[in-house]
């Protein structure tokens, strides 16, 4: 690594011109080349660096030498890496903070180096050292990750829901929603989302990137400002806001008509329901559209006609890397008594050895266990942090080859204890 440079620091604005400063500046200069994003306008990178600068965010940029003339300035870095602390709802509510990993890219030109390794490595040891029990990203390519130890723990559906004319509810939702101007969910989504985050396993906290969609203060694709957006609130017998959907329609070229939705986040399965039951009344369209949907969503069985509701795609969406597996699997909810000795290997040693887990139906001690305990599940860091919301299930991981269950019926005993009784759902991406 002598040929590169390895800068951690905040992003940030020079106070004498009030722009980015020049760090922050080639630093999303290098992520726009590797999220291949079109180069920002002026105002629209502010805007970038704000919403970086109140999620917390940590960068490192790694530099390396310019010794072409008319490449890219040596002030654009050749890799970016960030992290901050979201809350994550590891079960039954309970909170607990999580170490979240974006924005990971390296040109091109300077890959099969070791650079991603590095970067990988090096904060993932911080973070155990720093206290956090788990790491967490969302990837945009699916066979990087699982070699630092990641295993997907949260999916989403995408799905196209026709309202055409016969669209009916087997019950009668109770129609408590009103449209609202955009603007006015820059209050209300944080406080709504919170309240839904409580109730999902694998929900964690947003970032400022999603008040700013569901407002219309951003289009992802453009940086700008978007003036189609449309919203609308579902509200409980006492007349508080517990669900939003924000929305736009797509335009008289898609055929046919469809509503794209931006951001639907409902607290209780009325609210899940009225929303649902306001889009299939929007005029002049026949088609709802939404790709951050659950996987164990309630829509089709809401339906007389379930197949008015068809999943597109599946994709993963939140992957966890375990750090400290007791107090992982402490922190956690254990809705089912039990004992389950489990041997983990990781190949980085942050989070290997031998556990057992005493569950007594609400909470558990996870102990180091001697070489002498059997163990009932060998597996890997990575399929731990699959398990961790209980949206994995341990039999198909057996009859996949990536658990090897050594006691008969162990796989069936774990798929009973890691269940929180909810598949995980976190409509967030970072």
């Amino acid at each position: 690594m002598t040929n590169y440079r390895f800068e951690n620091f905040k992003p940030a604005f020079d106070e004498s011109t009030g722009a980015p400063d020049e760090r922050t500046q080639g630093y999303f200069a290098s992520t726009s080349v590797g999220f291949h994003d079109a180069r920002s306008t002026d105002d629209a990178l502010k805007n970038r660096v704000e919403r970086a600068i109140a999620d917390g965010r940590n960068l490192t940029a790694v530099y390396a030498k310019q010794e072409y003339e008319h490449a890219l300035d040596a002030s654009v870095p050749v890799a970016t890496f960030a992290w901050f602390e979201k809350l994550v709802n590891v079960g039954g509510g309970r909170l607990v903070p999580g170490h979240l990993i974006t924005w990971v890219t390296v040109r091109p030109t300077h890959r099969r180096r070791g650079l991603l390794r590095s970067l990988m490595t090096t904060d993932l040891a911080e973070a155990k050292a720093a206290g956090y029990p788990f790491a967490a990203l969302t990837a945009t390519e699916g066979g990087i990750y699982s070699r630092f130890g990641f295993g997907v723990a949260t999916w989403a559906h995408s799905i196209e829901v026709d309202t055409s004319p016969g669209f009916k509810m087997v019950h009668e939702p109770d129609r408590r929603v009103e449209m609202c101007l955009p603007s006015e969910l820059r209050e209300l989504a944080p406080k709504i989302y919170g309240e839904f985050m409580r109730t999902s396993p694998g929900a964690m906290e947003r970032q400022q990137t999603y008040i700013e969609r569901a407002t219309g203060d951003l289009n992802t694709d453009t940086g700008e400002a978007d003036r189609g957006v449309r919203a609308a609130l579902h509200f409980d017998e006492q007349g508080e806001a517990d669900g939003y959907v924000s929305y736009k329609f797509a335009g008289w070229s898609k055929n046919p008509p469809t509503i794209e939705l931006i951001d639907f986040v409902a607290v209780t399965d009325a609210a899940y329901a009225s929303l649902w039951s306001f889009l299939a009344a929007i005029d002049l369209t026949t088609r709802v559209t939404f790709g951050e949907s659950a996987e164990d969503s309630p829509l089709p069985w809401l339906l007389t006609d379930s197949r008015r509701v068809r999943t597109v795609s599946t994709e993963d969406n939140i992957w966890i890397r375990i750090l400290d597996v007791k107090a992982a699997l402490e922190a956690r909810p254990w809705y089912v008594p039990g004992t389950l000795v489990l041997e983990i290997d990781d190949s980085l040693d942050l989070a290997g050895g031998r556990y057992t887990i005493t569950s007594d139906g609400e909470n558990a001690v996870v102990e180091t266990a001697p070489d002498s305990t059997p163990a009932d599940l060998s597996l890997g860091i990575a399929e731990l942090g699959s398990l961790y919301f209980g949206g994995a299930d341990p039999v198909i991981l057996a009859r996949a080859g990536r658990i090897d269950e050594n006691v008969p019926g162990a796989a069936v005993r774990a798929s009973s204890m890691f269940n929180l009784g909810r598949m995980p759902y976190s409509p967030n991406g970072f």
